[in-house]
C-alpha cells in the first residue's frame, strides 16, 4: 500500500518550501550577512517563530536553500540523449548547451544561486564542494563528453578536452552573469544580447576547429 502524507505534513511541506523560496530571494538579494530572517519570514508567509521552527539557525536556513537548490538545478541538466540530441553534431549539441544554460540562467532563482555561488559559498566550504561538484561538475563532465565526440568526429582539433570544457564552461558562466545586468555590463556585451550570445559561439567553435 503506497503510504500518503496527511494534511497537516502536506502542509507542513509546502509551508516549507514558501520558506525555502523565500530565502533564496532575500539572500539573493542582500547576500548572507545582510539577509533578514524577519523579511524572510514575511515573504513566506509565516511567523518567525515558525521560520525557527524548521530552520533554528539562519545557517540552517542557508544550507537548505542551497542543497534544495541545486538538486532542483540537478533534474534540469539533462544528458545528451535525453535531450534527443547524441546523434547531433558537436557542434549544435554546444550550441544548444549554451542556450539552455544561459535560459536556464535567466530564471531568477538560478541566477540567485549562480550570484551565491560566486560570493557566499566560500563561508561554507561543504556547500562549495557539494556545488562544485553536483552542479559545476557534471556541467563540466557533459560538455567534455561533447568536446571529446567533435574530436572522434573530426569536428574539433584539441587536445586537451577537460582544460577546453573549463574554459567554455567559464566564458558561459561570466557571461550569463554579464547578461544578467545589462545596466552595468552593457558597455561590454553591446546592447544586443543575441548578437553577443551568437559572437560568443562563433569564437568558441572556430577555436575548437583550429581556425
Amino acid at each position: 500500500m503506497t503510504p500518503t502524507l496527511t494534511s497537516r505534513e502536506a502542509t507542513g511541506e509546502r509551508r516549507e518550501e514558501r520558506i525555502l523560496r523565500a530565502a533564496l530571494t532575500e539572500f539573493g538579494r542582500r547576500g548572507f550577512a545582510a539577509a533578514r530572517e524577519g523579511m524572510i519570514a514575511r515573504l513566506a508567509g509565516v511567523s518567525t517563530a515558525t521560520l525557527k521552527q524548521h530552520f533554528p539557525t539562519k545557517e540552517a536556513l542557508f544550507r537548505e536553500m542551497v542543497r534544495s537548490m541545486v538538486v532542483r538545478t540537478l533534474h534540469q541538466v539533462e544528458p545528451d540523449a535525453a535531450a534527443g540530441l547524441a546523434a547531433e553534431s558537436a557542434v549544435r549539441r554546444l550550441r544548444e548547451f549554451a542556450r539552455w544554460f544561459w535560459q536556464t540562467m535567466d530564471e531568477p532563482e538560478y541566477a540567485a544561486l549562480l550570484r551565491l555561488s560566486m560570493v557566499e559559498l566560500t563561508r561554507f566550504p561543504e556547500l562549495a564542494v557539494f556545488h562544485a561538484t553536483e552542479v559545476t561538475g557534471r556541467a563540466l563532465r557533459q560538455l567534455e563528453r561533447t568536446l571529446a565526440d567533435g574530436v572522434a568526429q573530426g569536428e574539433f582539433r584539441i587536445g586537451n578536452t577537460r582544460a577546453a570544457a573549463r574554459v567554455i564552461l567559464a566564458a558561459l558562466i561570466t557571461h550569463a552573469h554579464w547578461f544578467a545586468h545589462p545596466e552595468i555590463f552593457s558597455g561590454i556585451t553591446g546592447v544586443d544580447r543575441a548578437a553577443a550570445e551568437e559572437s560568443v559561439m562563433r569564437v568558441l567553435v572556430e577555436g575548437l576547429r583550429g581556425r
